[in-house]
């Protein structure tokens, strides 16, 4: 399907959303119960914890590949995204979202920078070395695909850079 299209489509859905829910009732769409795993304690306080971020948002280096905007079903894969890359080196491939404000202030979907400063005020213990940017927009074979192998790969990142608590923040 052409990218025009989705942005199309993106603008009218977050300007009506009365379309959203007409669109739900007729394609017979359901909510999926996504099963959360077993929450755990945090294993020492939130102002020694070094944290990171999951973005599913479309965040990528402008030198990675972008995520495919022509499969209808989406793009499960992810890109690891450097904690010191500049703004100005991440852009966002996500068609199915008004990003237009993202566009002017990454921190609203990818908050590292934020991070950042609770970390100089000692708020939290620090931030992750990587973080994670990702499409959220997934059906079919690679919403399997995400909850089969994509998952499993976002989180050995975290457990490689000793990640205490992830920060996950939709598009």
């Amino acid at each position: 399907m052409a990218r025009w299209w989705n942005r199309l489509q993106s603008a009218v859905y977050t300007r009506l959303h009365w379309i959203n829910a007409l669109y739900a009732r007729v394609a017979g769409t359901k909510e999926v119960e996504i099963p959360l795993p077993p929450l755990v304690p945090l294993a020492r306080p939130l102002n020694q914890a070094r944290i990171g971020v999951v973005t599913a948002a479309g965040v990528h280096l402008e030198s990675q590949q972008p995520f495919d905007m022509d499969d209808s079903e989406g793009d499960s894969s992810f890109r690891v995204l450097p904690a010191d890359a500049l703004p100005a080196d991440l852009t966002i491939t996500h068609d199915y979202y008004d990003h237009r404000a993202a566009d002017r202030d990454l921190n609203l979907i990818y908050p590292v920078e934020r991070l950042g400063d609770l970390a100089a005020r000692g708020e939290i213990g620090g931030v992750a070395p990587r973080h994670v940017g990702m499409m959220g927009h997934l059906y079919g074979a690679q919403w399997t695909r995400l909850n089969r192998d994509t998952a499993a790969q976002i989180a050995d990142v975290f457990r490689e850079d000793e990640v205490d608590l992830v920060l996950a923040v939709p598009g």
